[in-house]
């Protein structure tokens, strides 16, 4: 799902006038000789960088053709040669719960970019709601404010981005909206809260047990804990109270650990709390035996009972 970029054509106009009379020093020609011999250095290592088949993809390869002939022909004057501008993607792996799954950013480079135009990016994803999308936009839009325009930022971009969409799809869609006026009231109660879900390839170990449970209530969370291979955990509380567990959490040995999901809100946590007290759950169907195998459907129904269940997605891919 594209994101529908519309500039107003007056203020570009009036922006790249101003540019080019920054560049005084060079006529309309070297101009763009510059900035397309610089796009196609830029996706001439790009190419070398994104070279597994499938990962970078131009859209119209003729442009490259087009780009060539203009620097190969000193009479040809911009306005009449350069009928298109370089457009490519880059597909990038993302952390979705616990696997990886692509991302294709679109890159649309301007003629003048990017000496006096602003390349732009967006981002096409069944993972990103709306909200989410034009949260990135403005994101996207602030960090290529803060490049140096006399060279090209692609790279960096792309790199920025794939950090940025990792933390960005682990969240809820609901941060991202309109935010909701709170009553004077309201507001003076409220916290910000959060629901952390952690999937751990195991836990086995009694001392880790413990020290989860003991944590757990020391830090007033309620949730659960599912030893055994897989390990699940999940906390609620406040912010502050879920990322010192997580903290905490982290400090232990650990095969493989990682949050797969952080929903958070702001207001009165007992509201929003889906569990009672911190428990340990063993989801298996010989409770005697606290290593076997989880019985994934005693687990759901678990989770469905505490309006949990979307979250099978993220632990196991499953929908």
């Amino acid at each position: 799902q594209k994101i529908v970029i519309i500039k107003s054509k007056q203020k570009i106009d009036i922006q790249k006038k101003t540019n080019m009379e920054q560049h005084g020093q060079l006529d309309e020609r070297e101009l763009y000789v510059q900035c397309i011999t610089k796009q196609l250095e830029e996706v001439d290592l790009l190419s070398s960088i994104y070279c597994t088949p499938g990962e970078m993809q131009i859209i119209d390869a003729s442009v490259i053709s087009d780009f060539n002939d203009f620097l190969n022909t000193p009479t040809a004057m911009p306005s009449s040669t350069l009928k298109a501008h370089l457009d490519y993607t880059i597909a990038v792996d993302v952390l979705h719960g616990k696997s990886k799954e692509k991302v294709e950013i679109r890159i649309e480079l301007p003629n003048l970019y990017p000496l006096l135009e602003n390349a732009i990016v967006t981002i096409l994803s069944a993972l990103l709601g709306k909200a989410k999308e034009m949260y990135l936009k403005r994101e996207i839009e602030k960090f290529i404010e803060t490049m140096d325009k006399s060279e090209c930022y692609i790279f960096q971009v792309v790199s920025w981005l794939q950090d940025k969409l990792n933390s960005v799809i682990m969240r809820d869609a609901s941060e991202f909206g309109p935010k909701q006026e709170l009553t004077t009231e309201e507001n003076e109660n409220a916290v910000e809260c959060e629901r952390l879900w952690i999937y751990s390839h195991h836990i086995k170990s009694k001392k880790k047990r413990q020290e989860i449970q003991k944590e757990a209530h020391n830090l007033d969370l309620t949730g659960f804990s599912r030893p055994g291979k897989p390990g699940v955990i999940c906390v609620e509380g406040t912010r502050e109270q879920t990322q010192e567990f997580w903290r905490i959490l982290k400090s232990m040995r650990w095969q493989h650990i990682t949050i797969c999901k952080s929903e958070v809100w702001l207001g009165k946590l007992q509201q929003r709390r889906r569990f009672e007290g911190f428990k340990e759950q063993i989801f298996c169907d010989d409770l005697d035996n606290e290593e076997g195998f989880m019985n994934m459907g005693l687990f759901m129904k678990y989770l469905e009972a505490h309006k949990s269940g979307y979250i099978k997605k993220e632990l196991f891919g499953l929908t």
